[in-house]
């Protein structure tokens, strides 16, 4: 099952020198992750373009679908597995 964030909170990530996500912060605790798989989708240039990088992440005690808005470069949860 899986839940997916309403909203899309936005979430601290920190990086490897490379640009891929180490680590998450979500709910005030820091969550070390390694990255299962990742994509980037492009979207709706006509209209207001949606950038985003894509990374599903695997942590001790999460397995998640963050995103970074390549408009903005801000973090965001979409989705938690259980």
């Amino acid at each position: 099952m899986t839940r997916l964030a309403r909203e899309h909170p936005p979430i601290a990530v920190e990086l490897d020198p490379s640009g891929e996500p180490v680590a998450i912060r979500l709910h005030e605790r820091r969550e070390p992750v390694v990255v299962c798989n990742r994509w980037r989708i492009e979207d709706a240039w006509w209209r207001r373009p949606l950038v985003r990088d894509y990374y599903r992440v695997a942590g001790e005690r999460l397995l998640a679908l963050i995103y970074r808005d390549g408009i903005d470069g801000s973090w965001h949860l979409e989705r938690l597995y259980d």
